[in-house]
């Protein structure tokens, strides 16, 4: 026994490579990353612009990828130190220790917890040497990230309790979109374990022109029209399932706005100067409106954000225009026009990277820390 608890002690020693070895992205998914960015840049009838987000990655996401890979390895790494040590006895008992020492060792190792600390994860293993060891080691470590380049990630450890099996650098990983400008664990903040800071690259698509009523004469309409109902079934589903969480801070949001272009609505009007604000739980879209190069003054259209088969959805419940600063006229008529519009613009914006299950303004009890004035898209991701 006292061989095998040695035996043990070696190969715990070399357990801690395979346990900070854990990769939380995808190689084949790395390896698109740049033809993924070709695409979205070069995509016909669309323009890419980088807007700054906080990605959030749950410990439901991290967790299972942890103990996978712990399975996945701990049979690999054992039968590799048996080896080694089996090699150093004379040749004539090295076969009867190799078979001996397999038959015996059937070693098991289960993630304990994974809680988020202010400078790291706090990981707990226990590993046992065969089905039903009564000394099974127990140790944790903390594992700590930061930024190597704009694309990688470092993985690093220290001991926290239990047997010293690392410390330092151990790791990398790779991002697989955006650029990285940061990342921290996130305690206190719900369902996340960690944060990175990236620019993601969205695209946003070109539409063409629509024909409608000109703006003089839907204004002279005098039906109010009804506001849209607001469309919120997205937004009221369990979203304990989500592993991601996208943060997109406001200021973000009028950048991307003013990348969607003018918009044609019809007999030479056009909505230009595009300009996003959160109000509460809304956003609130201004637009200059021109007749034949004419500004006539401007329409404010405001928007509940939502999502609708994987994709940001943007639910306009009313428009209003202001000509020349003067009169003020409802345009609820065009309401589902340019909710057409921006969805065709901006709905694919994370498409192949995020599938949205739900999107609205401030926190949710998932994500407890995000600003009150961002908008959050919950759901699924292949970030992780």
């Amino acid at each position: 026994m006292k061989k095998l608890r040695f035996m043990q002690v070696g190969w715990m020693l070399l357990l801690a490579a395979l346990v900070l070895g854990v990769s939380f992205i995808s190689p084949a998914l790395a390896s698109n990353r740049a033809a993924r960015h070709t695409n979205a840049a070069t995509a016909p009838g669309t323009s890419t612009t980088a807007i700054n987000t906080l990605v959030y990655l749950t410990l439901g996401m991290l967790q299972p990828q942890f103990q996978q890979h712990l399975d996945q390895q701990v049979p690999v790494t054992v039968n590799s130190d048996i080896n080694s040590i089996v090699g150093t006895m004379p040749t004539q008992d090295q076969a009867w220790a190799r078979t001996m020492a397999t038959t015996l060792i059937q070693p098991n190792a289960t993630l304990q917890s994974l809680v988020p600390r202010q400078n790291g994860l706090d990981m707990t293993i226990q590993v046992a040497l065969y089905p039903g060891d009564p000394q099974p080691i127990t140790a944790s470590i903390l594992v700590s990230f930061s930024v190597l380049d704009s694309s990688t990630v470092q993985v690093s450890t220290s001991p926290l309790s239990g047997p010293t099996l690392s410390s330092g650098p151990q790791s990398t990983f790779q991002v697989p979109i955006g650029v990285l400008t940061a990342i921290k664990s996130t305690p206190n903040c719900g369902s996340s374990a960690l944060a990175m800071n990236l620019q993601i690259p969205v695209s946003v698509g070109q539409t063409a022109a629509t024909s409608t009523q000109t703006l003089a004469a839907q204004a002279s309409l005098s039906g109010h029209g009804n506001p849209m109902a607001v469309k919120l079934n997205s937004n009221t589903r369990d979203n304990s399932s989500d592993n991601t969480f996208i943060e997109i801070p406001a200021s973000e949001l009028a950048s991307l706005s003013s990348s969607v272009g003018n918009i044609p609505v019809g007999n030479n009007f056009t909505a230009q100067n595009m300009r996003i604000s959160v109000q509460g739980q809304t956003l609130q879209l201004l637009s200059d409106i021109y007749w034949a190069g004419i500004n006539l003054g401007t329409a404010t259209t405001t928007i509940v954000p939502g999502a609708s088969g994987g994709n940001l959805v943007m639910n306009v419940t009313n428009t209003s225009f202001s000509l020349f600063g003067l009169f003020n006229f409802p345009m609820n008529s065009y309401n589902q026009q340019i909710e057409q519009i921006l969805n065709t613009k901006i709905g694919n914006a994370f498409a192949g990277m995020f599938t949205v299950a739900t999107a609205a303004i401030g926190p949710n009890s998932q994500l407890p820390c995000a600003k009150s004035d961002s908008l959050v898209l919950s759901g699924t991701s292949t970030i992780g």
